[in-house]
């Protein structure tokens, strides 16, 4: 029997009830730890790069004295998720609700492709979350938020339902009523009460939670959200509840006890704990002042909120609205009068030192992160079930805030007791979702004489065609289904950067072996953040088994999209398992759009590439290219001509040879620049290097000459002029050494080395297995004619040197101090073997056969050609050809006719063809003119006269 894979689909799709005792989340579909979790979307990138910068981190090691403890917190070294402190709170802190207070945090300003989000580690040992099973919460935690640089205050003048003209309206006009967690408070200036008392009367309406059920475990409550008034007679220190022709619907209001757990029973606020609550329309309240007769008081109308069920849930509580507000003295004459129109002497505050929002509320279950055996655990972004699951605190951008940690734990341990709550290494940071403008790849310099070829990848958009990830093989062993539900198997497919319009033609998917038939097929967009939730497309598909269905469905994008295919109990995706997961495509939707190589590796399923195929048509922006250079290792500069160019490739012409340059490119897009490409380097050179070599490249044996003893092989140039350019040693052990290389001229007595044209101590060189090559060309050695010696001089670990045995040239010497048959007495000798040292030696003769075929050609006729490249800087060649033998001069003139550099100076020159660098690097920019003038033996003379220019 086949063993076909499968998944459970657990949708977390819910309406949160809060029932004012918290719900677990068990009471809804929720992902278990042993079964499929949400992941951060961000955790894999999309179309965009994903860089993260700390704004702030807080181990709390090396003192926590910035954090604010509440009852029961403290510092503990008791458990600890980084070494070795952790805050904490025991839950043997029975019928208690504290708080931990972060330091104040500055946030940075975000750009709108940029999040600020937080994580933090914990431990929480909170068993008795539900020790009676009612399903409602009992020990639990939340996390909470507040901006500094703003205390909402929401009593404001509207004529929104007013009772006439204006009325005070308690409320965010932009959702259209109130939210969670609000306390507000609109007061009277003071008012003296005279010693007849007097009276307070207002116009009220108000549309509250309804408090019926209301109840709180462990606390007195018996109202929801709610309204009330009160009034000080201590300029504000204390207040007192006034009561008045409209009694209030309860005792204890949660959206005070929520805010505050002073107005609980026994606190210092429990006597304005009162409410109302419910809908009711306009009416009038009065209050009797003469308890205050004689007095000056300040009169609050106030309202609270408790952190669920607010007018987002149900658009008929929308608030507090007061209007027509009178304060008289029992003779019916007007003390205070506030009609919410005009000036006004009435004061709104908030009444919060901070405006708390809940980010979320969890608890210890092992479902949950850092559950009581889960153990130390990070909460991260897309772990609440509840409010803001993806910790995103953007809208704080550029405040100040503080965090804060309540922990509530009930009067019993009923459902047992654990250690307590343990929080460590809270960290707040900044990721940027911005697309990134590619890097250009593929960069390569290539040098010529004179000249560096430079080319790379082009990035420009196409026209699309076939895109397929897969390679067609499918095993149908390995293909996903659903035991229950349904969810879709997406394919992301990554259009090139640029790209404005896309229109997917088809849509191919292959038909499962064992479940396929009736299905859908849809086509998601991808924004910044990630795939989108809902589709902009569908259609209805029926596959065959074994085969590619492909479906015309012409849908329209701006860039990257994801096509899904619905998978069921009875229709499956094929897997391309031959592609490694974090190489593959492939997303998810399981309640909410994840990298589907994350969930097969978390629970054992087979990870690749879905059989997912598409056919597009794309047109987008083209981009233009910037090359910049760097010369002998100096910063990058832009090149005057290397701007905006639409080629994917660029001859840079203003190089000297024997130079290192190093090139990279970057790519603009509607005139805005991408990162600079990896650099490739490269060192031109003239053609007439060639390299003379006398051994065969196999070393038969090897030899040391002894250290302060030299060794040194005859050259012979095919040409003359000759520079010497490179030296190489070739060394067939293993043992590395140095040594000091010299070049001496031929000018000893029988040609042996005479005059040594290296410094007085060699050129020191590294030595390693295999050939080593020193560059010589920055001592100008010019050989003028006949031989020069290339050679060492040993160290006392100089490695021995290769020798070739077969077919010697004998041009190998020795100079070794000592009597024979040891030593040469310090004179210069052949090698007493039969072989050549492997020395070889690179040389630029200075005068160049065009191509190989010229170099036994005479010339038919005097030529002096244009020079190249022109314009040049500073390094130009010039070419010239001579039919017989003549003297022969070369010079550059300037405009006024003055010789400004001779190139060949009156020489005798054979018959043949010559090439001349011309090095202007100490003139200045501007035109100038070469001439060449050639006298034969046979008074044939020849003058030409071309022009050249200099461009720095």
């Amino acid at each position: 029997m086949k063993l076909t894979r499968y998944i459970c689909l657990m949708a977390l799709s819910f309406t949160l009830v809060w029932g004012h005792a918290l719900k677990k989340a068990a009471d809804v579909p929720a992902f278990k730890s042993n079964s499929i979790k949400n992941i951060e979307i961000s955790a894999r990138s999309v179309d965009s790069r994903t860089d993260t910068t700390t704004i702030f981190l807080d181990d709390m090691e090396g003192g926590t004295t910035d954090w604010t403890f509440g009852a029961g917190w403290e510092e503990t070294s008791s458990s600890y998720s980084s070494p070795s402190t952790s805050l904490h709170i025991d839950d043997d802190n029975y019928d208690t609700e504290s708080s931990l207070l972060s330091p104040t945090i500055t946030l940075p300003d975000a750009t709108e492709n940029e999040l600020i989000k937080f994580n933090f580690d914990l431990w929480c040992d909170l068993p008795d979350f539900d020790g009676d099973g009612d399903n409602f919460l009992e020990d639990y935690y939340r996390v909470e938020i507040a901006n500094l640089d703003e205390q909402p205050i929401y009593f404001h003048t509207s004529t929104n339902g007013a009772y006439s003209g204006s009325s005070w309206w308690c409320a965010d006009p932009n959702i259209g009523g109130y939210s969670d967690a609000w306390v507000q408070f609109l007061d009277t200036p003071t008012i003296s009460i005279p010693t007849g008392g007097g009276t307070l009367s207002a116009q009220m309406k108000w549309g509250i939670e309804d408090p019926a059920g209301a109840t709180v475990a462990g606390t007195c409550t018996n109202g929801w959200d709610a309204a009330n008034v009160r009034i000080s007679s201590d300029d504000g220190v204390t207040w007192s509840l006034l009561t008045g022709s409209d009694p209030y619907d309860f005792t204890c209001g949660y959206g005070w006890i929520y805010n505050d757990p002073e107005y609980d029973t026994g606190g210092s606020l429990n006597q304005v704990a009162a409410g109302w609550g419910g809908l009711q329309a306009w009416h009038l309240v009065t209050f009797s002042l003469s308890a205050y007769a004689g007095q000056d008081v300040i009169i609050r109308f106030a309202f609270g909120s408790d952190p669920a069920y607010s007018t987002p849930d149900d658009a008929t509580i929308d608030g507090f609205r007061l209007d027509e507000i009178s304060v008289e003295d029992a003779g019916g004459n007007v003390l205070f009068e506030d009609d919410a129109e005009g000036a006004t002497d009435m004061v709104a505050t908030n009444g919060f030192e901070y405006q708390w929002t809940t980010v979320f509320y969890d608890y210890g279950d092992d479902s949950r992160p850092g559950g009581v055996n889960v153990g130390w655990d990070t909460y991260m972004p897309g772990d609440p079930f509840n409010n803001n699951t993806q910790l995103d605190i953007t809208e704080h951008s550029g405040a100040d805030v503080k965090f804060r940690f309540v922990a509530r734990i009930d009067d019993n341990d009923d459902g047992g007791n654990g250690s307590g709550l343990y929080i460590d290494d809270f960290h707040v940071w900044k990721v940027s979702l911005e697309e990134t403008l590619p890097a250009v790849t593929g960069v390569y310099a290539e040098a010529g004489d004179g000249t560096v070829h430079v080319t790379w990848n082009d990035l420009n958009v196409g026209s699309g065609g076939d895109i397929l990830y897969d390679d067609g093989q499918f095993d149908p062993s390995e293909s996903i289904f659903m035991s229950s539900g349904t969810s879709v198997c997406g394919t992301l497919f990554d259009m090139p950067f640029g790209a404005t319009t896309v229109t997917v033609n088809t849509v191919s998917v292959y038909g499962d072996e064992n479940l396929s038939g009736t299905t859908n097929i849809y086509g998601y967009a991808i924004s910044l953040s990630g795939p989108d939730a809902n589709p902009l497309y569908s259609a209805t598909v029926t596959t065959t088994a074994g085969q590619w269905l492909e479906e015309t469905v012409n849908w329209a994008f701006t860039g990257d999209f994801i096509i899904g295919y619905e998978i069921t109990e009875t229709i499956a995706c094929a897997i391309d398992s031959d592609v490694p997961g974090d190489q593959a495509h492939s997303w998810t939707n399981l309640g909410g759009w994840q990298d589907w190589s994350t969930i097969a590796n978390n629970y054992g399923l087979t990870d690749g590439e879905w059989a997912i195929r598409a056919n597009v048509d794309v047109d987008g922006i083209d981009a233009v290219y910037n090359v910049y250079r760097s010369t002998a290792g100096s910063d990058y500069s832009l090149m005057f001509n290397g701007q905006g160019i639409d080629e994917v490739e660029y001859l840079d012409n203003f190089v000297d040879n024997d130079v290192e340059y190093c090139y990279k490119v970057s790519a603009l897009f509607d005139a805005f620049e991408g990162p600079m490409s990896n650099a490739s380097c490269a060192t031109p050179e003239a053609q007439t290097i060639h390299e003379i070599a006398y051994d065969d490249g196999e070393a038969e044996t090897s030899t040391n000459v002894g250290s302060g003893n030299y060794m040194a092989v005859k050259v012979t140039p095919l040409h003359y002029p000759s520079e010497l350019k490179r030296v190489k040693f070739y060394v067939p052990t293993a043992s590395p050494g140095i040594c000091g290389v010299r070049v001496w001229d031929d000018d000893g007595e029988d040609g042996m080395p005479g005059t040594e044209w290296t410094p007085p101590s060699g050129v020191i060189m590294q030595l390693a297995q295999g050939w080593n090559v020193k560059d010589m060309s920055s001592l100008h050695i010019y050989i003028g004619g006949g031989d020069f010696y290339v050679g060492w001089e040993e160290t006392s670990n100089t490695p021995p040197i290769g020798i070739d045995l077969s077919d010697p040239d004998f041009r190998s010497y020795i100079n070794v101090e000592g009597d024979p048959p040891v030593g040469t007495n310090g004179e210069w000798a052949y090698l007493y073997l039969d072989g050549d040292f492997m020395v070889r030696a690179d040389v630029d003769s200075g005068v160049l056969a065009i191509d190989d075929d010229l170099v036994n050609t005479i010339p038919e006729h005097f030529t002096l050609k244009q020079n190249y490249p022109n314009p040049f800087n500073p390094v130009t060649n010039i070419v010239f050809e001579l039919p017989e033998f003549a003297k022969t001069h070369l010079a550059v003139f300037d405009l006024t006719g003055r010789e400004v550099r001779t190139v060949v100076n009156n020489e005798n020159l054979n018959a043949g063809h010559y090439r001349y660098q011309l090095n202007a690097s100490g003139l200045p920019s501007g035109m100038y003119f070469f001439r060449m003038t050639a006298v034969s033996d046979a008074n044939h003379t020849y003058t030409d006269t071309k022009k050249l220019v200099l461009l720095k």
